[in-house]
C-alpha cells in the first residue's frame, strides 16, 4: 500500500476540512484527514484494501451502529462513496471518481449483556466477550484465538447480527427476520449486503451457528436488485 504523506491542495483540501467538520459534529468516534499518520495506520490495518482510493477524503473511527448510520447518511447527501475497512473481508479499492470515506470498525467494541443476551460489537475481541459472558455465568461458545468478532459468522449460539444497509437504515437481523431477501443475502454474503456493526450471542451457548448459504451463478442478479432496494446511490458499491 502506498500511502502519501502530502496534504491536498486547492479544491481538495476544502472537501477534506469541510468533511473533517461536518463529520466530526455527527459521529462520537475520530475523523482522520487522509494524508496523517492516525489515518495511515487506519488504512494498513486492511491490506487487502490495496492502493487507497485517490480521492478519500476522511477515515472514519466508528465506535458503534450510531457512527455507522451517520457517516452513510452523510455520504448519500454528499454523493460520496464509502470503503470499510474490514480486516476479515477482501474488498476491492474503489474505482468510484466520487469523493471517498474510509470507514473503520476497529473502535466498535462494546460488549454488553441486554434481555438475557450479548450484544458485541464487531470490534471487540472474543477475550472481551467471554469475559462478559464469564462474568455472568454464562459458556457461551466463541473461538480462543485472538480474532475480533468479525470473525462471528462461524460462532456457536450466534443468534442474529445488526447490519446497516447503504442507505443509512439499520436492520437487525435473525431467523425470523420479516425480509427474506435481505436475510438470504446476508447469510450467502455478508459483506455485499451492508455494514455488520454488532453480532447477537445467545449467553448459554445455546442454538446452533447461523449456517452460511451457498449462493449460485445465478443469483448475482438478486444481489444486485437488493443493492439498488438497500443502496440506491451506490454508497457502498455493492455488490462485489
Amino acid at each position: 500500500m502506498t500511502i502519501s504523506p502530502r496534504p491536498h491542495r486547492g479544491g481538495a483540501a476544502g472537501r477534506v476540512a469541510r468533511a473533517a467538520m461536518e463529520l466530526g459534529d455527527l459521529v462520537h468516534g475520530p475523523v482522520l484527514p487522509p494524508y496523517t499518520a492516525d489515518a495511515a495506520v487506519e488504512l494498513l490495518r486492511t491490506t487487502s484494501i490495496g492502493r487507497p482510493p485517490s480521492r478519500l477524503i476522511a477515515v472514519v473511527g466508528a465506535t458503534g451502529t450510531p457512527d455507522v448510520v451517520a457517516t452513510l447518511t452523510w455520504a448519500n447527501e454528499h454523493d460520496a462513496e464509502v470503503v470499510v475497512l474490514d480486516p476479515h473481508t477482501a474488498q476491492p479499492p474503489s474505482r468510484s471518481a466520487r469523493p471517498t470515506v474510509a470507514l473503520s470498525l476497529t473502535r466498535a467494541d462494546r460488549v454488553v449483556r441486554r434481555d438475557g443476551l450479548v450484544h458485541a460489537g464487531v470490534g471487540a475481541a472474543w477475550s472481551q466477550v467471554r469475559r462478559v459472558v464469564g462474568a455472568s455465568g454464562g459458556t457461551v461458545r466463541v473461538p480462543r484465538r485472538p480474532d475480533t468478532v468479525a470473525d462471528a459468522p462461524g460462532a456457536g449460539g450466534l443468534r442474529g447480527v445488526t447490519l446497516v444497509t447503504g442507505d443509512g437504515t439499520v436492520h437487525h437481523l435473525a431467523g425470523a427476520h420479516p425480509d427474506p431477501e435481505l436475510w438470504w443475502a446476508f447469510r450467502c454474503r455478508p459483506e455485499a449486503v451492508g455494514v455488520v456493526t454488532e453480532i447477537v450471542l445467545d449467553p448459554d451457548g445455546a442454538g446452533p451457528a447461523l449456517l452460511a448459504a451457498e449462493p449460485a451463478d445465478t443469483d448475482e442478479a438478486r444481489f444486485a436488485a437488493l443493492a439498488r432496494r438497500h443502496d440506491p446511490a451506490d454508497v457502498l458499491g455493492l455488490p462485489a
